[in-house]
């Protein structure tokens, strides 16, 4: 998938020792933590696993979520979820401004650069891989597979990126949009709802590598854009017939809309127009406390583990008995050496009184007690 607008660039002029602690929490939730989620045997349903990882993320960095608009989250069958893509921080924000009632779609190779948290994505149905390429050939391939998935899933609806890659710091419209899924959504019938959520790219800010706590997003639920109502109306007023290209506008105009509806809660807007940072953090703590924090719910039902996931729990479970037995039988194998060399140590003791106390010596604190070798050597000295 080519971004449509140029790829983001990564700032190292102020690397230091923060973006170092930052990155290895960023590599405890990516690496380490999916491992708990998987042994957790509280976790018995699909989405759960999903949650479990997103809180802890939303635990890590502190953020929070906050709903500006009347409407809410649709959660209708065979709606289309289309939300902005700024940070790599999406992957746990927009799971969760969307109660856990989304499919997302990654690359193949996602799965071998987060292998833990890759597995976890593919067994709970949370995310679609498909292959990279951009031939018409694999693009109608990934868009078959995909409509596949998706209607075989009855608990969740497909969320997607239309502005390609990630945005990470720019506080105008896209240009473009990628129009494949819009075409999609049009030849199908199927209703798309904008869920547009600001300053994701400060909770995890992808340019400069670190993380900011304590963030405040704020996510603007869209109405529903239905094509087949659009169609109605357009051809009624033009007399012609309603293209997907006019389609692409109409969602286009709207994405624009929400998009300046929400530069008052957008750090970077406010940045531009010459705001201090500090300041617009100020403000964003105002804007807070205007409106209700989004709750943190799991909807349109759920789906208990598949028996993969079972398996692979096990199995985890085991290599960890595994490990702790090893632990346990080299440290008993380490005593059982102490005592063996203190034996041989005490019975020296015996033919040569000079070396009396050497065992007393390794532990001084065993002298009184009745298994232990000093108390016999002292049994054996008085008897004689």
């Amino acid at each position: 998938m080519v971004d449509i607008e140029p790829m983001l660039s990564y700032d190292y002029s102020n690397f230091g020792i923060r973006n170092i602690l930052d990155i290895f929490i960023l590599l405890y939730i990516a690496f380490i933590y999916p491992i708990f989620t998987i042994l957790n045997y509280d976790i018995k349903n699909n989405k759960q696993a999903i949650q479990d990882v997103v809180e802890c993320c939303m635990r890590a960095t502190k953020c929070s979520t906050h709903k500006v608009s009347k409407q809410g989250l649709i959660t209708d069958k065979n709606i289309m979820y289309m939300t902005n893509h700024v940070s790599i921080g999406d992957f746990f924000i927009d799971p969760y401004v969307l109660h856990f009632s989304s499919k997302f779609i990654a690359l193949n190779k996602m799965r071998i650069m987060l292998p833990v948290l890759g597995a976890i994505c593919y067994l709970t149905s949370y995310t679609i891989y498909v292959g990279h390429g951009n031939t018409k050939e694999k693009v109608l391939e990934n868009l078959k597979k995909i409509e596949e998935l998706r209607k075989k899933d009855d608990k969740r609806n497909l969320s997607l990126y239309p502005e390609g890659l990630r945005r990470p710091h720019r506080h105008t419209v896209s240009t473009a949009l990628k129009k494949g899924f819009i075409y999609h959504s049009f030849e199908n019938n199927l209703p798309i709802q904008i869920v547009h959520t600001t300053n994701k790219d400060y909770v995890i800010d992808d340019v400069n590598i670190m993380l900011h706590k304590n963030t405040k997003l704020f996510t603007y639920y869209g109405p529903m854009i239905d094509p087949q109502k659009l169609r109605t109306k357009f051809e009624k007023k033009h007399k012609r017939e309603y293209t997907k290209d006019d389609y692409y506008n109409d969602f286009y105009k709207r994405w624009s809309k929400i998009w300046s509806k929400m530069d008052k809660y957008r750090i970077d807007t406010l940045r531009d127009r010459g705001i201090s940072h500090r300041e617009c953090l100020e403000k964003m703590e105002h804007y807070a406390t205007k409106f209700p924090c989004i709750e943190n719910k799991i909807v349109n039902g759920d789906a208990p583990l598949p028996v993969p996931f079972l398996l692979l729990r096990s199995t985890l479970w085991s290599i960890v008995y595994f490990i702790i037995f090893k632990i346990v039988e080299k440290c008993f194998s380490s005593i059982s050496c102490i005592y063996k060399f203190t034996g041989k140590c005490d019975a020296s003791a015996c033919s040569n009184d000079s070396s009396i106390g050497c065992s007393f010596f390794k532990f001084p604190f065993l002298k009184n007690f009745p298994f232990s070798h000093a108390s016999v050597t002292s049994h054996a000295t008085s008897s004689s």
